[in-house]
């Protein structure tokens, strides 16, 4: 749907749509008059005129209003418009949505930042119009008409560690909170992480009158190999210099790493070898990417930021959702929902993610000497995807590129290769790959003849001069050959045997949407499946039962071809809440003949957490002498800079042992929360947790970021109904 080559004056539009989608986005209507004047739709943008995400509406305006009126379903012909009016607080949100409204608007873009679209909320959601907002953190809950453009955080944290952890192969983090840092933001970094076996050192949260030399200190006490730090592009670079005028070498990683006002405030020196996570990098070398730059430079003269790629990919989804539904709201918002997952300048646009949320596009970068952010890795709902970097016809390339390989280091099989148990031919051939078909290769032997894969849940080695290989090979670890097999002696007079050609399914990656499903509420489990196989496989089907409660769930494939994928989805509805692992089958029925090895990967495990939505959560600063509420009432708790005291019927339970992530509503159970007795400062260490019944009743946990001063600092999480 967005794979496009456009220009404002261009005399072609060219978009590719699937076949549940109009391809003619501005083919005259039949039913339409003749001679209709087309009427003025204007699309509003909370923001400043020149701000990145009206800027991005603005192209796609201009390129779709260069091909004509745009005609809808019922007859209609329009022009389009972008009016804006600006909102910097909650307090002028409904002031701002009544002037856009008072223009007739048919949609709303922004706002973009977190903490303004959280505050408000209540505005949006009665704005009576779609809502497009960028804002990532999942404190903004998309449903009903508000619809979120870019990948939320747990999105971006998820494919953020992924590549520290993998790429990377760190394993000891600090994390450093700027004054304007969202907590959001560092505990999905932080609970990815922990769910690695990687836990990072608690935070080190800077406060309005601390210093940065001291938490620079902090920070490097810890040793740590990276630094991952959040908060505003000026204190960053602060950070940034201090840590290297300390002697810090490790890497730096930040959010903010694609950001200009933060590359242009380091000297030359530091500029590079900064990683960080985006939705869109400017320097990503495709068509689409390369169209989009150049067009919108020659427009409004400046580099267009991620904020831009991801309002003009919502706006041109917008435009066919109002060619195939008309302008009524509720009709736009059933269209977008219908439409296909498509290709996109951020990545992939799929509205079948749920919550209104329309992408998981996540691009993991890393600076070049001259901060320009390079893409290193490219992550969907469904996992790692590969780097897609065809070069645009005309497009001078650019003179500097990343050395690494999207997916470190990839084999491409000259020719029907055998796969062996080790690395020699006197080893036994436990598997063919196809002529074409890549592989991750993962290690080598000593001189490099022989590459190591993950073959079908075990090592598998191929010849060196048999493949092609893209990425550096000499970064690969060196791997042991395992045991040389003792030969066989010699049958008389025997046929030479080989392994008879067979199909193996397997499960490729997984994914829950949502992410977090809710006791009662449907969800969808994602599932990448692949016969890995040299034969077609028939007709099989999958299944599992989902927890708590076995809901049983199943789909049936017409078959799959040797070498193809495909995603399927099994959906449940379960009750109760809890960290669960259920097995995936694979092949249900015994249908496909995999051999001992195939059948031997057809119950596969995943991890998911079910749990009730929160009805209140934030972070609170805790002052001596203070109390507060958490989610509205009476007070909950007080502090007196020695003790945690419950107030009223509330109780506390410090959880040990125990992460955020892994708690749930039903864990809270009354005997881990019994006490109504105070808790010391000496129990309240950066990182523990602590379960709540509130004064009302309501269950919820708490979590200590740490002290500033006397200050204790928490954040809550208050669970409803």
């Amino acid at each position: 749907m967005f794979k496009k080559r456009l220009t404002i004056v261009s005399a072609t539009l060219i978009v590719i749509l699937i076949a549940s989608i109009s391809s003619a986005v501005f083919a005259a209507n039949p039913n339409a008059p003749r001679n209709q004047t087309a009427q003025v739709l204007n699309i509003g943008v909370l923001g400043a005129s020149d701000s990145p995400t009206a800027q991005g509406v603005i192209l796609a305006v201009q390129r779709f209003n260069a091909q004509g009126a745009l005609a809808t379903a019922g007859g209609t012909a329009y022009t389009l418009a972008v009016v804006t009016a600006n909102a910097t607080t909650a307090q002028e949100m409904p002031a701002a949505l009544d002037n856009l409204k008072k223009n007739n608007v048919v949609a709303i873009f922004g706002p973009d930042d977190d903490k303004l679209a959280t505050d408000s909320l209540p505005a949006l959601n009665g704005a009576g119009v779609p809502i497009f907002t960028a804002a990532t953190t999942l404190a903004v809950k998309g449903g009903g008409l508000l619809f979120r453009t870019r990948a939320a955080d747990n999105w971006r944290m998820s494919a953020l560690a992924d590549v520290l952890l993998t790429d990377l192969k760190k394993t000891k983090f600090a994390i450093y909170q700027g004054t304007n840092a969202l907590p959001e933001q560092v505990s999905e970094l932080v609970s990815a992480l922990s769910k690695r076996g990687n836990a990072p050192a608690p935070p080190v949260i800077q406060t309005a009158e601390g210093k940065v030399s001291d938490s620079v200190k902090v920070l490097l006490d810890s040793a740590p190999e990276a630094i991952i730090a959040f908060g505003d592009p000026a204190p960053l670079a602060e950070l940034l210099r201090t840590l290297s005028g300390g002697g810090y070498t490790g890497l730096f990683v930040t959010p903010r790493a694609d950001n200009r006002t933060f590359i242009q405030s380091l000297p030359e020196a530091l500029r590079g070898g900064i990683y960080g996570v985006t939705t869109w990098p400017y320097s990503w070398d495709t068509p689409d990417s390369a169209d989009f730059l150049r067009d919108y430079v020659a427009s409004f003269g400046t580099v267009p930021s991620f904020l831009s790629a991801s309002a003009y990919d919502s706006a041109v989804a917008l435009i066919i959702a109002i060619k195939n539904a008309g302008i009524a709201p509720n009709a736009i918002h059933d269209a977008m929902l219908k439409l296909p997952n498509s290709d996109s300048l951020q990545g992939r646009f799929n509205p079948a993610l749920g919550n209104n949320d329309l992408t998981a596009s996540v691009s993991i970068v890393v600076t070049n000497r001259y901060g320009t952010p390079i893409l290193i890795g490219r992550y969907e709902e469904t996992g790692r995807v590969k780097i897609v970097t065809v070069k645009p016809t005309n497009v001078p390339p650019p003179t500097l590129v990343p050395t690494a390989t999207p997916d470190g280091v990839v084999g491409t099989m000259k020719n029907t290769i055998n796969v062996r148990s080790g690395p020699g031919a006197n080893y036994d051939v436990i598997g063919q790959l196809k002529k074409n078909e890549q592989q991750q290769l993962v290690g080598a032997n000593q001189d490099l003849s022989w590459y190591v894969i993950n073959f079908r849940q075990q090592q598998g080695w191929i010849s060196a001069p048999l493949v092609s290989v893209f990425g550096d090979a000499r970064t690969l670890p060196v791997v042991a050959a395992p045991p040389t097999p003792i030969p066989s002696p010699t049958p008389l007079a025997t046929a030479t045997s080989t392994a008879p050609p067979q199909a193996d399914i397997i499960l490729v990656s997984a994914s829950m949407n949502p992410p977090v499903p809710q006791p009662g509420v449907p969800f969808t489990l994602l599932a990448v499946i692949k016969n890995q196989g040299n034969i077609d496989a028939p007709a099989f089907a999958i299944a599992t039962s989902f927890k708590p409660g076995d809901v049983y769930s199943a789909v049936n494939l017409p078959g799959l071809g040797a070498g193809q994928q495909t995603t399927i989805s099994l959906t449940g509805t379960v009750n109760g809440t809890g960290i669960e692992k259920i097995g995936i089958v694979l092949d249900l029925n015994k249908q496909v003949d995999e051999g001992p090895n195939g059948e031997a990967n057809n119950l596969p495990e995943f991890a998911y957490k079910v749990d009730n939505p929160y009805l209140a959560q934030g972070t609170i600063n805790l002052v001596p002498v203070n109390s507060v509420d958490f989610q509205g009432g009476t007070p909950d708790v007080s502090f007196d800079g020695n003790n945690l005291a419950p107030l009223g019927a509330t109780k506390l339970g410090i959880l040990s042992g125990v992460q955020l992530g892994d708690v749930t509503y039903d864990y809270l159970s009354p005997d881990k929360i019994a006490a109504a007795t105070p808790i010391p400062t000496a129990n309240l260490t950066a990182g523990s947790v602590i379960g709540i019944y509130t004064a009302e009743g309501k269950r919820g946990v708490l979590r200590v970021q740490g002290f500033s001063g006397s200050t204790l600092i928490l954040d809550y999480f208050i669970y409803g109904p």
